[in-house]
Order: C-alpha cells, then sequence, then structure tokens
C-alpha cells in the first residue's frame, strides 16, 4: 500500500547528433502523448507531465509519478460449466486448469450464464519494473519526414542517438534503444571542457545541463533570446522587426544562444524590404533591424551557439555570407524591372501547374473568369480589378526573383511590386499580393475586395481542380495544402460576411476545367462537404457548443455566412427564458418522423404532399394554414437574413403544434390519415429546418 502512495519524479532524455529544426517540435508533441497514452495505460499516476528540447536532446520529466500500480479487483470469464465440471460435479482439467491459473479455489467461482466467472484481485507492479518498456515504446513510436537507420540494432531515428539519461528519483531504469541502455550519465554543450555529466538524481538534472551551458526550457531559452535582440537591435541604433515565427526556430539552434549584430551596404535598401528581410530569414535565420518610423536599417542580428566565441569573428562571416544574398536578389530585381510583368504572362503556357490540370496560363484564365464572377456576386464594384488583377497573379513565378528557388516565398509580393512598379493601379497590385491570404491558420484575411475575389478564386480553383484529378488529401498527406485551401475559403467568407451559395461557387469553378466541367455536380458535393469539415473546426475554435454545431451542419448548409450567423442567434437563444421548452416541442415534431428521413432544406425544395381532404380534426386544419403562411414569410426573412426573426415566427406555431399533440393521434390506422398527418409534421419540420435540426441541441435539466 506505501508504495503505491509514494510518490517519484522520472527524468527521461534522448540525446543525439543535431536535429533538424522543424522535427522537434513534433517530436516533443508525439513523446509526451506516447508516455501519456502508455502511462495511462499502465495505471500510474502522476501529477505533471512535461517536454523540453534542444538541438541534441528531448527530455521528459514526469513528477509526482505513484511509485506503483494500483491492485486491480477484475472478473474474469472461464470456461463453459459442461466444459469445467463432469458428470459428478467434479471438476474437469479445464476446470482445475481455471483455477491454477488465477490461483483460486473452487469456493470462489461461481456459474453465471453458463459460464465460469470469479473475482480476482490483480497486483500492481512496481513503475520501475514497468517504465523500461514504456519508454522504449515511445522512443520506437516517433515518426519523422526522415529517419536514419543504424547499427545491427536497424534502430531508426531522425539522427543517431548517442545517449540515454532515465533516472526515477535516484535510481537508473534501464531503457534500451538499438544498442544504447540509458544511465545517468548525459552531455553538455559540445564546446564545454567537460564532455560527460553525472546526473544524480531527476531533481539535479537542470542544475547539472547549466553547469555544462546547456539551457534546457525551451521557455526559458526563447525569453532570453528575446531580450538579448532587442538589447542588440537598441545598441545597433534601432528596434528589432519582430518575427515570432523565426524566433521559434532559431531558438531550437541553440543550447546557449547568444547574439551578434552585423550590416551590410547601405546600397541595397532600394531593393524592395521583403526581399532583404526574405535574404536574411530563409536562408541565414537573421532577424531584421528598422528605425522608429518603421523603415529598414542596413543591419542585422543573427543567433550563434558558441559560449566561446568573441562576436568580433562571428561578425564577418555572418556579414559575407548576407552579402553574397543581397547581391543575388539585386541581380534578380534588376533583371525582371526589364520586362513588364504582363509581357510574362503568355509564357506561362509552358509553366505546367499541375500533371493533368493544364499550365499555369490555363489557370489563370480560369482565376480571371471565377474572380470577375464572384465580384459581380459578392463585390460589383471590384469586377475590374479582380480581373486585372487575376490576369497577372501568377505572372511573377516565371521572374527571375522567384524562379531561383532562393526566394520562391515572395510569390505575390514580388508581383505587387513589379505591378505597382509598373504603374498597375494600387488596388490591382494589392490584390496580387493578398492572393494567397490567409497562407496558415491565423494568418490576416485580404483587407481589399479585390484581394478577397482573387484569394476566394485561386483556392477554390486549388480544391476544385486537385478533386477533378484525384489529388484527395488523406489523413497523413495534403501535398497540395487543401485543407489550408478550404480553411482559407471559410475565414474570408465568414469575416467579410458574405452570403453565397458553397455549391454555386464549386459549380462555377469546375465548369473552368475542359478536363471534367461536365462532372461538377460529382465533384461539388465532396468538395463541399470538404469545406464544411474545416466550417465546423471554425464554429469550434469559437467556442460554439458541439451540439449547436451539430445541430446547424445537419440541415442544409450551403451558405457559411448564413451558419454563422444562426450560430450566433442559437448562442443567444440558449439564455432567453422558455427556449428549452420551446426546442423540446420542435424536437417532438421531428422525432416522430421516420428515421431515415433526411435532415436537409433547400429554398427550391418540393414540399410534401398534404391532401386536406384527410384532415379530421379542426386543428389539422389551423396548423396547416398557419405552416403555409409561416412558409411565406419564412422566405422573406431568410432572404433579409433576419433569423431571429425567423425563429420568432417559428414560434407562433407552438400551440397550434400542442393542441395538435393534444387533439390528434398521428399514427392512425388509416393509413391515408397518418400519411396525411406525418407529411404535415413534415413540412413543419421542413420549416424548422431552415435554421436548424433543433432536435440535435442537447437542453440540460
Amino acid at each position: 500500500m506505501g508504495l503505491a502512495m509514494s510518490k517519484q519524479d522520472l527524468l527521461f532524455e534522448i540525446g543525439c547528433e543535431e536535429l533538424p529544426v522543424d522535427y522537434i517540435a513534433p517530436a516533443q508533441r508525439q513523446l509526451l502523448a506516447a508516455v501519456e497514452s502508455k502511462l495511462n495505460e499502465a495505471r500510474l499516476t502522476y501529477t505533471a507531465l512535461d517536454c523540453d528540447a534542444t538541438p541534441r536532446r528531448l527530455v521528459l520529466r514526469v513528477r509526482g509519478l505513484s511509485a506503483a500500480q494500483p491492485d486491480l479487483e477484475k472478473e474474469v470469464q472461464g470456461p463453459t460449466a459442461a466444459l469445467a465440471y463432469a458428470a459428478d460435479k467434479t471438476l474437469t482439467p479445464a476446470g482445475e486448469g481455471f483455477l491454477r491459473k488465477y490461483g483460486l479455489t473452487a469456493e470462489q467461482v461461481e456459474v453465471r450464464t453458463g459460464r465460469l466467472l470469479a473475482q480476482v484481485r490483480e497486483t500492481g507492479k512496481p513503475a520501475r519494473e514497468l517504465l523500461p518498456d514504456i519508454l522504449s515504446a515511445a522512443v520506437n513510436s516517433l515518426a519523422f519526414p526522415k529517419s536514419m537507420r543504424w547499427e545491427v540494432s536497424q534502430a531508426r531515428f531522425a539522427r543517431p542517438i548517442r545517449w540515454l539519461v532515465a533516472l526515477l528519483s535516484d535510481e537508473v531504469i534501464p531503457v534500451v534503444f538499438g544498442d544504447v541502455t540509458a544511465g545517468r550519465i548525459t552531455r553538455s554543450h559540445p564546446l564545454h571542457s567537460v564532455s560527460r555529466l553525472e546526473v544524480k538524481s531527476a531533481a539535479d538534472y537542470a542544475q547539472v545541463l547549466e553547469q555544462g551551458w546547456v539551457v534546457l526550457s525551451v521557455a526559458k531559452r526563447r525569453e532570453a533570446l528575446k531580450q538579448l535582440l532587442a538589447v542588440r537591435a537598441a545598441e545597433s541604433g534601432g528596434r528589432l522587426v519582430e518575427d515570432e515565427e523565426l524566433l521559434d526556430m532559431v531558438v531550437m539552434m541553440a543550447e546557449k544562444p547568444g547574439v551578434v549584430a552585423g550590416g551590410f551596404k547601405p546600397a541595397y535598401l532600394h531593393i524592395a524590404r521583403e526581399i532583404i528581410v526574405t535574404a536574411m530569414r530563409e536562408h541565414q535565420r537573421y532577424f531584421a533591424v528598422e528605425d522608429a518610423q518603421g523603415k529598414l536599417l542596413p543591419c542585422f542580428l543573427a543567433v550563434y551557439d558558441n559560449p566561446l566565441a568573441d562576436p568580433v569573428n562571428i561578425r564577418p562571416g555572418c556579414e559575407r555570407v548576407l552579402e553574397a544574398r543581397l547581391k543575388d536578389a539585386e541581380f534578380f530585381f534588376r533583371e525582371d524591372m526589364k520586362k513588364p510583368l504582363a509581357s510574362l504572362v503568355p509564357e506561362l503556357e509552358r509553366v505546367l501547374w499541375i500533371k493533368g490540370l493544364g499550365s499555369l496560363l490555363d489557370k489563370t484564365k480560369r482565376l480571371e473568369t471565377l474572380s470577375e464572377w464572384l465580384a459581380a456576386k459578392l463585390e460589383p464594384s471590384a469586377q475590374a480589378t479582380a480581373k486585372a488583377a487575376a490576369h497577372l497573379a501568377k505572372a511573377d513565378l516565371i521572374t527571375n526573383m522567384v524562379q531561383e528557388k532562393e526566394f520562391t516565398s515572395l510569390q505575390g509580393i514580388m508581383g505587387t511590386f513589379y505591378a505597382a512598379a509598373q504603374g498597375a493601379p494600387e488596388a490591382v497590385a494589392q490584390a496580387i499580393r493578398e492572393q494567397y491570404q490567409p497562407r496558415v491558420a491565423g494568418d490576416a484575411c485580404p483587407r481589399t475586395a479585390g484581394g478577397r475575389m482573387l484569394a476566394l478564386a485561386d483556392k477554390l480553383d486549388n480544391l476544385v481542380g486537385c478533386w477533378g484529378a484525384g489529388l484527395i488529401p488523406t489523413g497523413a498527406k495534403d501535398p497540395y495544402a487543401l485543407r489550408r485551401a478550404a480553411q482559407g475559403i471559410v475565414s474570408i467568407l465568414l469575416e467579410a460576411v458574405y452570403r453565397i451559395s458553397l455549391t454555386e461557387m464549386v459549380l462555377k469553378a469546375a465548369k473552368g476545367f475542359s478536363q471534367f466541367k461536365e462532372k461538377g455536380a460529382e465533384i461539388a458535393a465532396p468538395v463541399q462537404a470538404f469545406i464544411l469539415g474545416r466550417m465546423e473546426t471554425e464554429l469550434a475554435n469559437r467556442q460554439y457548443r458541439p451540439d449547436e454545431i451539430q445541430a446547424l451542419l445537419a440541415v442544409w448548409a450551403d451558405d457559411l455566412g448564413a451558419v454563422a450567423q444562426k450560430a450566433e442567434m442559437l448562442r443567444t437563444l440558449r439564455q432567453e427564458p422558455g427556449f428549452a421548452d420551446q426546442i423540446t416541442t420542435f424536437s417532438r415534431v421531428v422525432n416522430i418522423l421516420p428515421k431515415n428521413t433526411p435532415r436537409a432544406w433547400a429554398p427550391e425544395a418540393v414540399l410534401p404532399a398534404i391532401l386536406p381532404e384527410f384532415f379530421q380534426v379542426e386543428v389539422e386544419k389551423e396548423l396547416y394554414r398557419a405552416a403555409e403562411q409561416a412558409h411565406k414569410d419564412l422566405n422573406r426573412l431568410l432572404a433579409a437574413g433576419n433569423f431571429s426573426g425567423a425563429f420568432k415566427r417559428l414560434t407562433e406555431l407552438l400551440p397550434l403544434i400542442d393542441r395538435f399533440f393534444t387533439d390528434v393521434l398521428v399514427m392512425d390506422q388509416d393509413e391515408a390519415v397518418k400519411t396525411n398527418r406525418l407529411n404535415l409534421l413534415l413540412l413543419i419540420a421542413r420549416l424548422l429546418w431552415t435554421l436548424a435540426d433543433f432536435s440535435r441541441l442537447v437542453i440540460s435539466a
């Protein structure tokens, strides 16, 4: 009992050769999840679990880990009574084997439902016995984009594992991976004079690493680095150009980071700011510096991992490498400015977009048509801008600056710069810049109407084209970033509060592809469902309740702007008195219908056939007349986007619905009467489904 109740701390360190920066954070998450899952499976409790990392180590710590599993009471099942007992009621070999397996006596066994059953107590094992397998399995479960295999063991990891440390308080846990067995020896920073450091207990670990010039905590390294960058920027006469993503990268490139300030020729500042920042960021992981007015200064900040180095000696090398990058950029820029951007458009015909889907010129023509069509629907004043921007949108992909692999991330940005410098209207240039927004989750949506039209068109074209060609994302792979495209469509439609049919957009996009324009309807349904999946995630991120989301998406959800407004309506209605009773009655209408009744509604849906001559009770006639009038009123309210008004109009039917269920037997013996009554309720359900499937809402008592 005392063993199970005592608590200990576990330290597990995987030491390896330097990991690629983009491997580290995913590996942290995987290791954390794997150990958490396996500890739970093993019934080992703990108070805290975390995982830190440096370029050369992944470190898992479990605090307050139970020293042993709790004993487990469980029911075990044996053979059938017919097999366990002979005719004279004595145990057969099968019955004796069951007792022997669990250490039972005959009196501890009972027969239930024809089988032998018994309650057994399984004594919990000590954590130190379970942890070697748990930790070894966790390491083996880590997946990387590319792994290395080495030694006779054929162990696989991103980089060769050189050491393991596994301590339960001060006791070594003999975890084995490949040809490496865990001990208590860790490694210092590679430049430290003492390479091997002994860790006496899990509690001493962080302090031992600090003595070896290693700052383990990612949060501590990040904060210290951020402050040091700010200091160096101020010493350079400016301020840091904030870049949280770059900071997240460089913090994983150093175990004890330092920062050096360097400079470049002011003459390069005539190049676009984005080019200079990209040359620094993408290739060298340097930070830019600007003055108080936001103008770029001819200096940079570089992070290094060498506690012994003198920054004076590091600076020239950093400057020399950046000089080469900027010289290339200046050359590309100068050459590109010799040709008007529009003159490059015909050359897009020689560039394949996606195999089977034509060239970039084909895509350009589709974007022109689709952007103009979207603008006519959503932003009529931006039609000309959207079409002009679409014509130039992909031209920068064959400029020297973007086509050369060093500056591919500047697509769109260079098109903007060249278009503006060559006299294009500001709105057109800005739309070209915004065509890829939002690039990632949390990124800003386009600010201009032309930009929104072009971004929507581009993302729709990507989705429909790839779907039509069978290039559908799987759980693990999404090479054409279709999830991001779908999320971008959702974000733009919701932020701009656009009201448009998703199906109509997809069908229009499909018509642009000669390869499968006749298959538009086949493509529309799965693409729409894919986008609605992103919509579901978006609503969850906005903290709408799961039952509200399901109630909205279970019915006709073709207009995402309307879905968002209905979600807010439901959230508000929940706070109003009487809502629970209203939903209970509405749910009763839906729940009496056959289970396979489609929970769907569309403006063009055919109403069920209701024959007044089969009405036998006055309330049937009254409810039918009221429902017909409500149908007309709802069409008007929904067209105006007045969803709260539509709900209020539906609640006016409640007294008649209650009377109907009181005075009428729906399941009448006369089949024609029963069908007519069910069709009347289906009519009312269809009215309800213009807003949501209220039967899916969970109403608390």
